[in-house]
């Protein structure tokens, strides 16, 4: 597990023209409550299905942003999702809409945050969702539950001179 030691202050000092704060306040449901890199998007109405397609991937030094798009609620990632983003070596996962299985995910070494639980699973028979390309920006997440995103070509070396300054292990 890797642990952080910036703080959401940091990343607005280290980068005031850059940095977007978002206004959607989460809760934090993983085993860390910290993490950021590369930000990979999934779009998805009701079907967790590109979810977990993307786990799948190889997710060293990325954050999986999932936007639930749907009119109904439902649980985009559970445990067996949350497990299987930590083994694929995904920083966290951002959840614009409810997970499940909380009592498992708050033991899995991975960051994930949501707006909160809602036990039932997706409706894999609507709308199976999108993802977007590889991002050109990065991430941020600390416990105080809110986005904060960089633009990583426009400060390559201000991005890297933080990651030296704020790391206890390797940033990205």
């Amino acid at each position: 597990m890797q642990t952080y030691n910036f703080t959401v202050p940091d990343i607005c000092d280290a980068f005031p023209d850059e940095v977007l704060i978002g206004d959607i306040f989460l809760n934090s449901y993983g085993g860390i409550d910290k993490f950021c890199g590369e930000i990979r998007t999934a779009n998805c109405p009701h079907s967790n299905s590109i979810v977990k397609e993307m786990v799948q991937e190889n997710g060293d030094g990325k954050v999986l942003v999932i936007n639930h798009t749907g009119d109904k609620f439902c649980s985009m990632v559970g445990d067996q999702i949350a497990q299987k983003a930590y083994e694929n070596k995904w920083r966290g996962i951002f959840v614009n809409g409810f997970i499940r299985d909380i009592e498992v995910i708050e033991n899995i070494s991975i960051g994930v945050y949501a707006k909160n639980t809602y036990p039932m699973k997706t409706d894999k028979t609507v709308g199976i969702g999108t993802k977007d390309k590889k991002s050109n920006k990065h991430f941020f997440l600390s416990e105080l539950s809110n986005i904060n995103i960089i633009n990583e070509r426009s400060n390559k070396a201000k991005i890297n001179s933080f990651h030296r300054r704020y790391k206890k292990s390797n940033f990205f």
